[in-house]
C-alpha cells in the first residue's frame, strides 16, 4: 500500500502547498504589520509606504491563488485521520482550528482585496488585471467595513495558527508520534479517515459569524468632506436696501390777506 494514498500520510502536493502557503501567509502577515508603521515625513518615505502596501496586496492576491488551488487539491484527495481518534475533546479543538485556519486563508485575503476594490487609487496591485472586483462598487463605508473585518480576522487567524503550534509541539515533544511526520516526509502509521466534522464545522461558522458581526458594528464612519459645505452652501444674497424715507413736505407760506398793505412813499431827494 502507497504511503501516498492518504492514510498514512499527506501526499507530495498536499504538502508543497501547505508549506508554500505556510511562507507566503508568514510574509503577508510580517509586510502587513510593518508597513502600518513607516514613517512619512519625506517624500522618498511616502513613495516606501505607497510600495510596501502595493508589495503587501500582491503577495496577498498570490497566496489567496494557492490557497484556492490547495483547497481543490484537498477536496480530490483523502486524508489520513486523527492519530488518536479516543483523545475526542482533543480531536474536536484540532479540527476545529484546522478549520479555523481554513476560513481565514479563505476571507483575509478576500477582504484585503474587496477592501481595495471599494476604494481604489491608493496602492495599485501589481498585476495587470484591473483593480476592481465582480460586483463591487467604490464605496467607503463598504471599504472601512472590509478594513475592519480584515484586521479582526487577522487576529482570529493568529490565534488559530498559534493552537496549530502548540498542538504540533505537544504532538513531537510529548506524545513524540508521527502527526508532525505525516506532513513533512509524507510517512506515518495506518490512519482510516475521519468522519465528517459536523461539530466544529458549526463551532467555526459561529466563530467567523461572530468576526463578522463584530467588524459591521465596530467599523467606523466614513470621514467627511471638508469642501462639501463649501459646495453645497448657497451664495450668500445680497444685503437688502433700506426702503426711502418719506419725503416730508415743506411748510406751506401763509397766503396774504385780501387787504392791500398801505405802505409809506419813498422819501423825496
Amino acid at each position: 500500500m502507497s504511503r501516498y494514498h492518504g492514510q498514512h500520510g499527506y501526499g507530495p502536493v498536499i504538502r508543497l502547498f501547505h508549506w508554500l502557503t505556510a511562507v507566503l501567509i508568514a510574509a503577508v502577515a510580517l509586510r502587513g504589520v510593518t508597513m502600518v508603521s513607516l514613517p512619512a515625513t519625506t517624500e522618498a518615505e511616502v513613495v516606501a509606504i505607497f510600495s510596501a502596501y502595493s508589495l503587501h496586496k500582491t503577495v496577498g492576491v498570490a497566496a489567496f491563488a494557492v490557497i484556492a488551488l490547495r483547497l481543490v487539491a484537498r477536496l480530490l484527495t483523502t486524508t489520513p485521520g486523527p492519530l488518536h481518534p479516543e483523545r475526542r475533546v482533543e480531536v474536536f479543538v484540532a479540527r476545529t482550528t484546522h478549520l479555523v485556519l481554513w476560513g481565514g486563508m479563505i476571507l483575509i485575503p478576500l477582504s484585503g482585496w474587496l477592501r481595495h476594490a471599494s476604494a481604489p487609487g491608493f496602492a495599485p496591485i501589481l498585476w495587470p488585471f484591473g483593480q476592481g472586483f465582480p460586483g463591487i462598487p467604490s464605496n467607503e463605508a463598504l471599504s472601512l467595513v472590509f478594513q475592519t473585518f480584515h484586521r479582526f480576522a487577522g487576529w482570529t487567524l493568529a490565534v488559530a495558527f498559534t493552537l496549530h503550534l502548540l498542538g504540533a509541539a505537544k504532538h513531537a515533544v510529548l506524545d513524540r508520534d508521527a502527526t508532525l511526520a505525516r506532513i513533512t516526509t509524507g510517512a506515518g502509521p495506518y490512519a482510516p479517515a475521519a468522519a465528517f466534522p459536523l461539530g466544529p464545522l458549526i463551532v467555526t461558522l459561529l466563530i467567523w459569524a461572530g468576526v463578522t458581526a463584530l467588524a459591521m458594528q465596530l467599523a467606523p464612519a466614513p470621514m467627511a468632506d471638508p469642501f462639501a459645505a463649501f459646495e453645497t452652501a448657497p451664495e450668500p444674497e445680497a444685503p437688502a436696501q433700506p426702503a426711502p424715507a418719506p419725503e416730508t413736505p415743506s411748510p406751506a407760506l401763509p397766503e396774504p390777506d385780501g387787504e392791500p398793505i398801505d405802505m409809506p412813499p419813498p422819501p423825496a431827494d
